[in-house]
């Protein structure tokens, strides 16, 4: 572990993140260093806080940092996991009047069964 960065610079980051455009993999690459130099009880409750911004770039680096301290913590795996599966069900849930295209295409495969069933008995 290196020096833990100091609070202004943390608050600048955040500062810069909710008032610019920042690529998704820079802002990764700064939730893994702040991860790797703080200890994992100080990152854990950072990146809780940055969680609960309503901007999606600090909220993102906070899931960086949980990702980052998953392996070793297990509250932050425990949150990383419960992240994603609430982002897996809520994706599912976005179009819930979108039909089922599957349902169609087994219901014209029952229909060909029934067909060739009836021309069979012919």
């Amino acid at each position: 572990m290196t020096e833990e960065p100091a609070q202004q610079e943390i608050a600048e980051l955040v500062r810069r993140l909710e008032s610019g455009k920042y690529p998704l993999e820079h802002i990764r690459e700064a939730g893994e260093i702040l991860a790797s130099v703080q200890t994992p009880a100080v990152t854990y409750k950072m990146a809780l806080g940055f969680w609960e911004s309503p901007n999606p770039q600090v909220r993102t680096l906070g899931m960086s940092m949980m990702e980052a301290l998953a392996p070793q913590h297990d509250a932050a795996r425990g949150f990383v996991a419960g992240a994603k599966d609430a982002a897996r069900l809520l994706a599912t849930e976005i179009n819930p009047d979108v039909p089922d295209y599957s349902a169609i295409g087994a219901v014209i495969k029952m229909w060909m069964r029934e067909h060739r069933q009836q021309r069979n008995r012919r």
